[in-house]
């Protein structure tokens, strides 16, 4: 697996530092943030290759940060992983330009097999 930089945007502690920790241990490079105006903020400085990006975040919500992430850099894939499977609210994600969504829980397999995904196909690029 060809090792990425990937931005992690999770409010919930545990699972940002557990899934900072697999990525991690994978071999990746991890900016971990705890809301949305610390993604944003970070963004244009990291410039990730991958991001993992939580909806329900405190301050600017996911969409937004997957709305102004999309606008600087369009190419960046975007993997939601959220606890909300509105309708309404995928079809917003999906509209914006979200590569993926992962609803939590997840397994760690599954957040790896889109990571492979996006390394495999030079989406990062």
């Amino acid at each position: 697996m060809a090792s990425l930089s990937i931005m992690i945007v999770e409010d919930e502690e545990e699972l940002r530092e557990n899934l900072t920790d697999l990525l991690e241990f994978k071999g990746h490079s991890v900016t971990a943030c705890c809301d949305g105006e610390q993604a944003v903020a970070l963004f244009g400085s990291v410039q990730p290759q991958l991001v993992l990006l939580d909806i329900q975040l405190p301050g600017i919500n996911g969409l937004e940060v997957l709305r102004t992430i999309k606008a600087k850099s369009p190419k960046t894939p975007v993997v939601i992983v959220s606890a909300s499977s509105a309708p309404s609210v995928v079809q917003e994600a999906k509209s914006t330009g979200a590569y993926k969504i992962i609803l939590k829980p997840y397994n760690h397999s599954d957040i790896l097999q889109v990571i492979d995904e996006i390394a495999a196909t030079g989406s990062s690029e």
